[in-house]
């Protein structure tokens, strides 16, 4: 009598458990490395991006290292169901490259009990993927907004560095001043260019002072000596004018940092919601600890290999499907929202598609498995 290909002849049972642990020990270290490399790579992109801000005059240049360490949990969702994956592929295509799966199937370990490891440490990670996806990533971007809010009402960082040019909040222009007091109240060789609806300003001065109009909330640089030039050079309404003294006002508080808003909310506050927008997020929410569920559930199946096959051609696979999945789940959500696919479709008909891949991958092997058995058996040969 054949053994079910999820139950092993009794008296193994001891075998299975210490098999399940040597796999997940296996998976659990192999994820470790895949995500620190990812990590540091990661580190890279959101570096840059952070500069990028900063040079734009969005986000104080003191907030560099604390806008980096707040935005690591919202790059983790995205790193952590690729790292399983990969971290999946390198562990079990170890196993079968050695032909320790081989001697593992011989025994009666069969397909079902490779997944049985991953479920266990799989809903370890769909609760951490869960935890980072509804809370502790918009908790980081709402503390990031916050510093970078609290941050921009000093003077210290009203969009003034010596050296550099700024973009003003509120559309105000492009500022640059070669230099900035030690006490932040006064600038030297200053220039301004504004540019709306076609027509252009420039203003330059030698000198100028820094105050605050705490009624307007507004930052106000009075310029000492300078000239202002309206227009182009050749143009009708061109005009060159030298002042004594003109003021520049412009908001303390950087109103757009670059980021959506919506991803800095409280869950509870986007299931409240009943706009659009809101639904949008908390379907991107939901759909991350999903995608890492199904991810790893098909994993086995994807890292099967032969003794002599290449070491790293199934992560190419891997890597693609990831990205062909999350970016359907994005294109689903963006449909919903923009009315292209009903709002109560959203994004499950992508998971249930996905669902389905699943289903069919470990039923044709589920059917190979019982096959092969029954091949051994009529020889004579019992598993």
């Amino acid at each position: 009598m054949l053994a079910s290909p999820g139950r092993l002849p009794n008296g193994q049972e001891g075998m299975s458990r210490r098999v399940d642990r040597y796999l997940e020990r296996e998976v659990r270290y192999a994820l470790v490395g895949v995500l620190i490399v990812l990590l540091m790579v990661v580190l890279g992109g959101l570096l840059t991006d952070v500069l990028n801000k900063i040079a734009r005059g969005k986000v104080p240049p003191v907030l560099l290292l604390s806008q980096i360490g707040l935005r690591i949990p919202d790059a983790m969702t995205l790193l952590l169901p690729l790292g399983s994956l990969i971290a999946v592929l390198m562990a079990y295509g170890r196993l079968y490259r050695d032909s320790e799966m081989a001697v593992l199937a011989a025994s009666g370990y069969g397909p079902l009990r490779t997944l049985r490891p991953l479920l266990r440490l799989g809903g370890l990670l769909v609760l951490l993927q869960a935890a980072l996806a509804f809370y502790i990533a918009p908790f980081g971007r709402e503390v990031a907004a916050k510093m970078i809010i609290e941050t921009q009402r000093s003077v210290a960082v009203a969009g003034l560095s010596s050296g550099r040019f700024v973009e003003l909040p509120g559309s105000a222009g492009v500022l640059y001043v070669s230099r900035v007091s030690p006490d932040q109240r006064s600038v030297e060789e200053i220039m301004l260019v504004r540019e709306r609806d076609g027509h252009r300003l420039l203003l330059t001065a030698r000198t100028g002072t820094i105050e605050i109009d705490e009624a307007s909330d507004e930052v106000v640089l009075k310029l000492d000596t300078g000239e202002r030039v309206d227009g182009k050079p050749g143009e009708p309404n061109y005009r060159r004018i030298n002042f004594a003294q003109a003021d520049i006002a412009f908001p303390r508080t950087q109103t757009d940092s670059g980021d959506d808003p919506r991803q800095s909310r409280r869950t509870a506050a986007l299931w409240g919601a009943d706009d659009v927008d809101s639904r949008a997020e908390l379907m991107r929410r939901l759909a991350q600890p999903v995608v890492l569920l199904l991810l790893l559930t098909l994993a086995p199946i994807m890292a099967q290999s032969a003794p002599r096959q290449p070491r790293f051609d199934k992560m190419v696979v891997a890597i693609l499907l990831y990205l062909t999945y999350t970016n359907l789940v994005e294109l689903a959500r963006v449909w919903a929202v923009s009315g292209t696919l009903p709002a109560w479709l959203g994004t499950w008909w992508v998971h249930a598609a996905f669902v389905a891949v699943v289903v069919l991958a470990w039923g044709r092997e589920l059917l190979a498995w019982r096959r092969g058995r029954q091949a051994l058996a009529q020889l004579g040969i019992k598993p």
